[in-house]
Order: C-alpha cells, then structure tokens, then sequence
C-alpha cells in the first residue's frame, strides 16, 4: 500500500517536473510581426540575445512610412475664416431701422433657416454672414418695405452652437462626433448679453480629439477637412511643437478625414491637443508576487495610463515586477493588442526581466494602445511550488503529516 502511495507520488512529481519543463509555445499572430504587416517595430520578436541596436525600431519604423509632404494644392478653395458660415442652432441678433422691420435675435432652426418677421422662412445654413445680410435687405426692398439703397442690415453672431462633424481615417474612434457643447452655466451674463462668440469648441483639434485622437500612424501635415463644396488640405505640426497652425473653424456637417502614413510615429505617441491624454488598458496578475488584481491595486477590469506609456511601465503597474528576485525572476507577460489598420488582434510575448536587464530595451517595448491588455504569468520555479503544493493537497500528504505528528 505504501509503495503504491509512494509510486503516485513520484508520478505526480515528474508530471509537474516535465510540465515546468516544457518549452513555451511563443502566441502567433494573423501577420509577420517581423514583417511588413507589422504595425509598430518594438512589436517585433524579442532575440535571446541583446544586439544593441535600439535604432533599429526607429529605422525599421521610418522604413514603413509615406511621404511626409504637405499638399496644399487646393488650399485656395476654402472660404475666408471671416466668412465664417452658419449652422442650425446658431444664434444671431438682426437690427434693422424702423418699428415693423425683422429686428431682434433669431436662432437658426434644425432646418437651416431663419423665421424672420414680415420675410418669412430665410435659408442661412452655410452661409457667411455678409451674405445672410444682403438677403435680407433684397427682401425687404422686394416687400416694399424700404427703397432701393435705404435697407441697413446688420447680422451679428451672439452664440455658436453645438455641430456635427464627421470624422474618418488614422483615428481611433472614427465616426460622427458633436463638438462645442455647452452647458447654461458655461458662460456669464455679460457673456450672453454681449455680441459676438468665440466659438473655441468648433475647431479643428477638438473634433479630432473628440474621435478619441489622432492614431501613430496619422499623416498630420495633410489633415482634409470638408466644407459643403470646398476642400481644404491643413497642417497640424504646430499643435505638437507649438508653433502656428491653421485651427479651422468648423460648421455643422462639415468632415474630416485623417490620412495614415502606414507606419508608427513616436512623436504621436504622447498628450497633445490632437492626441489622446491617457488610454485605458486590461491588467492582470493573477498570482504571485499579488494573489488578486485587488491586492496588485488594479482596477474591476481596467486602469489608466498616460498615453505614451510604453509595455515595462504597464507591467510595473500591474506589480509584475520586482519581488522575490530567487522565484520571480524569470516572469513573463503578454500584450494583447489591435493593429489599428488591420484591424488584427496581436500578442506579443517578453520575459520580464530581458526587458528590464537589456541595454536596447526600448526596440523591444511597445507603446501601449487604447484597450490594449496585459497579462503576467509566474516563474517556472513559482509554478513548480505551487504544483507540488497542489499534489501535496490532492494526495493528502499534509493531512498524513499532521497525523503522525510531523
């Protein structure tokens, strides 16, 4: 009976050895990360040993990326930014000489136009305010209501309102996006009562923040944006080193299209006015050195990092790093992630501490993306632990001993 107790044992024992000692089936992926597909080089496989070439990634990036040319062919097709045109929801004060004349502040109906007193239904979607004001006197001088040359209208814009702009291409949440909402308690009295409105919230940056920002990979010196039948090709440069740029202001339905590169640009990778502020990303680290994500100081399912945050920092913040150096050493953790112009989900495997001990580390430790996830697993010695402690409790070896008093 011992003998056979003892034969399960060793059995049991050298399942677990052989287990451990079984070689890790790296993940594989849709595409060659190591390829053309790949869509950030720091993503490619990890050698055993350092080549000290960090530039590596950085060339191997370049190598993958268009043009970098303005085109501003078109550029002489956009309006003015004094022609600044009108949209549903604006709200704009008329004054016109003499009691029976349509003075007063009108705001632009979902249709795109204004009921303006003894005119009628009048059109102004899209249209400059100068125009709108030549409108109306031809009206009123049609009405016989004024004489030719003696119809002074003026139209002044008192408040912009919220639009609707779509936004396609190197974004990370293409789409229709609403921009310069506001609430009642956003602008002062004097504010509402003055005329005139800077309407900050209808630019350009905030419709592309509000898609989630622009991607790496976004070609940001040829930025189109759409205007009824105007084209218009913009640089963003400045908004990531500070010097001037073209902040179009936008209308209701006008679209924006963000080209790709087709390769992954650091400089992209960072808070800006056009990029993301942070992402959010998955964690796990389910056991040792932290039994619970709870006690790893995790989020239900996910925390926020600042955008730029590279794969190391988001394992030392998962506490997948550090601990007893003698078990915990030879962790290894995964990245699950999406090629954004694929559309592929990827994992890419890194032992722990190769990235952390390598002098070139940074070709091999990718960005973090938004909802990218995370996951460590434990050292082989940690896994031998806990199996042998997993057969202690199946064959009740513990129990036995405590039995016999050992």
């Amino acid at each position: 009976m011992m003998r056979s107790y003892s034969k399960t044992i060793a059995s049991l024992l050298c399942l677990a050895v052989s287990g451990c000692g079984a070689a890790w089936e790296k993940p594989s992926n849709a595409h060659d990360l190591n390829g053309r597909d790949g869509y950030m080089a720091e993503r490619r496989d990890m050698p055993a040993k350092p080549n000290g070439d960090a530039a590596e990634a950085r060339r191997w990036n370049q190598s993958n990326c268009a043009a970098d040319t303005p085109n501003h062919t078109n550029l002489a097709l956009t309006p003015l930014p004094g022609q600044m045109a009108l949209s549903p929801g604006d709200l704009v004060r008329i004054t016109v000489p003499g009691d029976d004349a349509p003075s007063g502040s009108y705001k632009v109906d979902s249709d795109g136009s204004l009921a303006l007193d003894l005119i009628g239904r009048l059109p102004v979607t899209g249209r400059s305010l100068a125009t709108v004001e030549a409108d109306i006197a031809r009206r009123l001088v049609a009405l016989k209501h004024f004489r030719p040359g003696f119809a002074r209208v003026v139209v002044r814009l008192l408040d912009r309102s919220a639009v609707r702009v779509r936004v396609s291409g190197a974004v990370f949440q293409p789409g229709q996006v609403v921009i310069n909402s506001r609430s009642p308690n956003e602008s002062d009295n004097a504010r509402q009562a003055a005329t005139g409105d800077h309407a900050i919230g209808r630019t350009l940056s905030v419709a592309l923040s509000s898609a989630a920002g622009v991607r790496p990979d976004a070609d940001i010196r040829n930025v189109v944006v759409i205007q009824g039948g105007t084209r218009r090709t913009v640089d963003l440069t400045g908004m990531l080193d500070g010097s001037a740029v073209d902040d179009v202001l936008l209308t209701d339905g006008d679209r924006v299209e963000v080209p790709s590169r087709g390769c992954f640009q650091m400089n992209l990778a960072r808070p800006s006015p056009i990029t993301a502020p942070g992402v959010r990303v998955f964690l796990s680290n389910l056991t040792t050195p932290a039994a619970s994500n709870a006690q790893s100081a995790v989020g239900h399912d996910q925390t926020s990092l600042p955008y730029g945050t590279r794969f190391l920092q988001a394992l030392v913040s998962a506490n997948c790093v550090g601990g007893t150096q003698s078990t915990n050493a030879d962790r290894w953790a995964v990245l699950i992630s999406t090629n954004p112009m694929t559309g592929d989900s990827e994992v890419i495997e890194r032992r722990i501490e190769a990235l952390v001990r390598r002098s070139d580390r940074d070709a091999f430790n990718p960005v973090m993306l938004p909802s990218d996830a995370v996951a460590c697993y434990d050292s082989a010695v940690t896994n031998l632990r806990d199996v042998v402690r997993a057969i202690g409790d199946i064959t009740g070896i513990s129990s036995v001993g405590r039995g016999a008093g050992l």
